[in-house]
This record gives structure tokens, C-alpha cells and sequence, in this order.
């Protein structure tokens, strides 16, 4: 009887620390799986407020007929209010290539390109 209540005890024992290390790797995966959430949630934010920032290129161009010669806060900030505020840094958002920055290139005329920087290095483009 003492044998078979050993046994039992070290196959628990055994069972417990299976369970404990299992559950270490299980609680990185899980901050692992919430880290990358959150910056998909950032992201889309930043892709969305920069559609504000669009808009207002776009009054300026309506405007004067012309593509501003910058996209800052600066500039824009009387067409857009309130400026967006970069998800990553809590900082409004400015001219830069660090997630949640934008790049704005003004081309002849009425044309310009802008960019959003994203949390995996890629950019999207506003719509």
C-alpha cells in the first residue's frame, strides 16, 4: 500500500511540474498573442487618423490649387483639429519613419503621396 501511495504522489509531482512548465510557455504565447493585437490595433488607428491628415492636404488644395510644400501641424493644423496622436508614442503625429510617423511628398500641382509607417516596418498608403 505504501508503494502504490508513493508512486502515486512522485506521478503527481511529475504531472505538477509538467504543468508548470507547460503553463510558462503558455503565458509568453499569450503576451506574445496580446503585444501583437495591440499593434494591429495601432495600426489601424494610425491608418484611419491618417485620413485626416489626407484631408486636410486636400482643403489646402482646394484652397490655394496647390499641393502644400509640408504636411505638418504647423501647416495643417487649422484644417485639421484635432491632430492625430501617434498611437506609439502618445506625441501628435509628424513627419518621420518610426511606427505611426507618416511621409508626405508633394508632387506638380495638385498631386502628393502619404504614407503611414506601420509597426512591422511597412507603410500604407493613404486611401
Amino acid at each position: 500500500m505504501k508503494r502504490t501511495t508513493a508512486a502515486a504522489l512522485i506521478a503527481l509531482l511529475a504531472l505538477g511540474a509538467v504543468a508548470a512548465l507547460a503553463g510558462c510557455g503558455l503565458r509568453e504565447q499569450a503576451v506574445e498573442n496580446t503585444t501583437g493585437k495591440i499593434d494591429v490595433a495601432k495600426d489601424a488607428t494610425v491608418k484611419a487618423q491618417l485620413v485626416m491628415i489626407k484631408t486636410g492636404i486636400d482643403a489646402q488644395i482646394a484652397t490655394t490649387g496647390a499641393a502644400p510644400a509640408d504636411a505638418s501641424q504647423a501647416t495643417l493644423g487649422g484644417l485639421v483639429d484635432p491632430w492625430p496622436t501617434n498611437p506609439f508614442t502618445g506625441e501628435p503625429m509628424r513627419e518621420g519613419e518610426a511606427p505611426g510617423d507618416y511621409t508626405y511628398s508633394p508632387g506638380a500641382g495638385t498631386s502628393y503621396t502619404l504614407v503611414v509607417h506601420l509597426s512591422d516596418g511597412t507603410t500604407s498608403a493613404a486611401p
